[in-house]
């Protein structure tokens, strides 16, 4: 009896082990995460740039982004599905959890009675499998944080910034560690958004189109920095997306092409990534991807989850 005790208590510590420990698998009351050894230690950046029309992506607006949908190791798509509401606050959950709304149940920006809780945001999964790992949220537009993240990120602002605060935030973050190390960094640009409510989500509007000119810049001098760790040994995945795009000075037109489709781009030197032209991503995509090139499996989020990663295994 007393070697039966010993052997059944050896086997609980083997599958209550956390993966900190050297064991692959993590078991967290009725979830099981698994864990790749081999990725866990990767880094992520996803870039949110909010109301970009994908059409209005131009070289003569946004010349980096442009350019970097033409290159090789980039799955890029400009008919990104959003979800049937077109808020931001839909978009964003779903971009964010990997489900759409019908699921995680926000369907506005007031995100009233939504289902975090039984479908939490990447950050969840993250934290649990690893929680020495670093995750960083920065956002324009304060909701995402109050309500979507602030339960689940290790450093997330709730405090108002502009685009350009958002920018330098971020890169002293990669670049100096300050105030942390950031391993996987969700940002979120608001301004191009703000841009197509007050003057236009056109090509014709100036306005929109010189922000969106900035954004570019910004999101060039960060792809810049994702490079120059990728020198260092680091390995990062590069993502770019947008909630929604627009048509006159709305986004409230669900079946407006101009509204209902944006822009998604995954980036990494030597992935095998989904085809161009083949695969139409949308917004419960992102999730899963990011997951996967972190290597971290969560039966509940495998159950639960609409979206498929970007990355070809």
């Amino acid at each position: 009896m007393k070697k039966l005790f010993v052997l059944l208590f050896g086997l609980l510590l083997i599958i209550y082990a956390c993966t900190k420990d050297g064991d692959d698998t993590i078991n967290i009351g009725p979830d099981i995460i698994t864990i790749d050894s081999l990725k866990i230690n990767n880094n992520v950046l996803v870039i949110g740039i909010d109301g970009l029309r994908s059409d209005v992506m131009q070289e003569e607006f946004s010349p980096f982004m442009y350019n970097l949908s033409q290159s090789k190791n980039v799955y890029f798509n400009d008919t990104h599905i959003v979800e049937e509401y077109t808020w931001s606050g839909p978009n964003w959950s779903s971009i964010l959890t990997g489900v759409h709304f019908d699921k995680h149940n926000v369907t506005d920006n007031s995100f009233d009675n939504d289902n975090y809780s039984t479908y939490p945001p990447f950050f969840h999964y993250i934290e649990r499998a690893d929680s020495s790992i670093n995750t960083v949220s920065l956002v324009n537009w304060t909701p995402i944080n109050q309500h979507t993240l602030l339960n689940y990120t290790d450093f997330v602002p709730l405090e108002s910034m502009n685009d350009l605060e958002i920018f330098e935030n971020v890169e002293n973050i990669l670049l100096n560690k300050n105030p942390m190390d950031g391993d996987v960094i969700f940002l979120q640009f608001d301004e191009l958004d703000g841009a197509g409510h007050s003057y236009g989500f056109s090509a014709s509007s100036e306005e929109y189109t010189n922000t969106l000119t900035v954004i570019d810049t910004y999101v060039e001098n960060l792809f810049n920095i994702i490079e120059g760790k990728r020198s260092e040994g680091e390995d990062w995945l590069y993502i770019i997306v947008s909630d929604h795009g627009g048509e006159g000075t709305s986004h409230s037109d669900t079946q407006h092409p101009d509204v209902n489709q944006t822009i998604f781009f995954t980036q990494h030197p030597s992935l095998q990534l989904q085809a161009n032209c083949c695969y139409v991503s949308s917004q419960v995509d992102i999730a899963p991807t990011v997951l996967g090139f972190l290597g971290i499996s969560s039966s509940n989020f495998n159950f639960n989850k609409d979206g498929f990663s970007i990355i070809v295994e």
